[in-house]
């Protein structure tokens, strides 16, 4: 069984470490189910930007489930910190993604793992233990949903106008957009049939993957919150790119990930005039 991080130029897909990214999440899971109503010490980080003991807890049983498996990797997590590395494999984990809906018991939160080679995501696990379902993809195996025992593909939706979208969105940053010169953002959301405001960018991303939701926008640089995003609504068939059109990188500005086109060109053609 190989424990160290991949070196060569060969990107790791293997099933293997494919099945310990998805474990790990539900692992992650399950100790978030444990603590639903009972999160611990919530304290700000930030205005509006919230940890838990339960996001601790469950970054501590990450960090050190892979240190352990695979000690070479490079990892970078929301709360720990850590890095991207060039030349090693690195892990990004977002132990608790939705926080504040976790303070609330509200059920739309989850645990997100991702894997990243040469820049490339490789492998994404999202776990939404209340919900009772695995969103997971591996690049070039396709995207899945676990639910109940049943292992299902993910496919993507296949609305073509924004006009019948359902878009999903962190409305909580929207004034920060406008700050930006980011009105074109508002400019989407206002063009669109449903507008899906979740507070978890993890089940967002994998229900646009699941056909739930047609796009999402996000202009926050956090790569813990996109790479799932990325990896799964490719997987399932749609479109992720940065802001512009260009393929999304770990440096991109944002990202917009939809069913793919027309429904992605649409969205482009309104930022860029904006």
């Amino acid at each position: 069984m190989n424990t160290s991080g991949s070196t060569g130029n060969t990107l790791d897909t293997s099933e293997e470490l494919h099945e310990f990214a998805c474990d790990l999440a539900l692992r992650a899971g399950e100790l978030q189910l444990s603590r639903y109503e009972s999160p611990g010490e919530i304290r700000e980080k930030a205005p509006k930007d919230l940890v838990t003991e339960v996001d601790l807890l469950c970054e501590q049983l990450m960090i050190s489930a892979i240190e352990e498996r695979y000690p070479e990797d490079a990892i970078l997590s929301e709360e720990h910190g850590g890095e991207i590395s060039e030349k090693r494999r690195t892990w990004l984990l977002d132990p608790v993604d939705g926080t504040a809906n976790f303070s609330r018991a509200n059920p739309l939160f989850c645990a997100c793992i991702s894997v990243i080679e040469a820049g490339t995501v490789i492998h994404a696990a999202v776990a939404a233990p209340r919900l009772g379902d695995l969103y997971h993809a591996r690049l070039g195996g396709g995207a899945f949903r676990d639910s109940g025992g049943t292992r299902s593909p993910l496919r993507v939706s296949g609305t073509e106008r924004l006009e019948d979208a359902f878009v999903g969105a962190d409305i909580s940053f929207m004034g920060a957009m406008r700050e930006d010169g980011r009105r074109g953002t508002d400019e989407v959301f206002a063009a669109a049939w449903q507008l899906r405001a979740l507070g978890s960018a993890g089940v967002r991303g994998a229900w646009i993957a699941a056909g739930y939701l047609d796009a999402s926008v996000g202009t926050r640089n956090t790569a813990w919150d996109y790479a799932p995003t990325v990896l799964l609504v490719s997987e399932a068939g749609g479109k992720a790119t940065d802001l512009s059109g260009k393929p999304w990188t770990l440096d991109s500005d944002g990202l917009i990930a939809t069913n793919g086109d027309p429904l992605h060109q649409e969205i482009l053609e309104i930022l860029a005039r904006s």
